[in-house]
């Protein structure tokens, strides 16, 4: 009796952390390693449940795919036959923010990995609230010295 092979699908256990315009891999794999090129990988936002990327067949199919990601998206497919699954999103946005899961199947068996992606702006990347009023009242206050002063030179 032919039992068909469990499949794993594993994330990588912490958030993936990304700036803002940058591009981003979020990884996956499936455990024990094998051949993914046959399987059916879906990328859906865990909170939309819409789909983000789509592969079947050895193809990127982008007929259901989120009208924000369109353009935007790839699965590295280098990997694929060492069981990898990473995709890659390029021009962060901060929508982009947020849990993906990675969900892999074929006609026996079915698994899903959750990726937490992370967003952050460019300078406040660990900014607090206070740093960013200490900056700006910095700036206001160099802006107005200089002001003072080139327009008592100017007298």
């Amino acid at each position: 009796l032919h039992c068909p092979a469990q499949l794993r699908v594993e994330g990588p256990g912490h958030p993936v952390t990304a700036t803002m315009g940058q591009d981003v891999v979020l990884p996956c794999h499936l455990s024990p390693q094998r051949d993914a090129h046959t399987l059916e990988i879906r990328w859906i936002r865990d909170d939309l449940s819409e789909t983000v990327h789509h592969y079947r067949n050895g193809e990127d199919l982008y007929g259901e795919q989120m009208e924000a990601y369109v353009g935007r998206t790839e699965l590295v497919r280098d990997g694929l036959s060492a069981g990898s699954l990473d995709w890659r999103i390029t021009g962060l946005r901060p929508s982009d923010d947020g849990l993906y899961f990675c969900t892999v199947g074929d006609a026996d068996a079915y698994d899903k990995a959750i990726v937490d992606l992370e967003v952050s702006a460019p300078f406040f990347h660990n900014a607090q609230p206070w740093m960013v009023a200490l900056a700006l009242v910095l700036v206001l206050l160099a802006v107005s010295i200089g002001l003072g002063v080139y327009l008592y030179r100017k007298q």
